[in-house]
């Protein structure tokens, strides 16, 4: 699978080409409901673009989250969640 980011579709769904997505949401200044690029799994289809390094996803993730955030509620270091995350990629 790939790791990609997307936006909503103008009706605000999910694109049918994201597997699993919603995730590491950051405001991107536009309209509702596609103010925010998300993060999430595809087969084929790259959306705004497709992470092809975990370097690149890492480096991604913490230039808007910091090391240590809020979860649900719960503090989680960013960088176990990224580890966690890129691990489904293979899957």
């Amino acid at each position: 699978m790939k790791i990609i980011k997307y936006t909503l579709l103008g009706n605000g769904k999910i694109p049918e080409s994201v597997v699993d997505g919603g995730y590491f949401c950051k405001h991107n200044g536009g309209q509702s409901p596609q103010d925010c690029d998300l993060i999430g799994f595809s087969y084929g289809w790259t959306g705004l673009g497709e992470f092809t390094t975990k370097e690149e996803f890492e480096n991604y993730i913490k230039s808007f989250w910091s090391d240590v955030t809020l979860i649900d509620g719960t503090e989680v270091i960013i960088q176990n969640v990224i580890d966690s995350f890129w691990s489904r990629k293979n899957d």
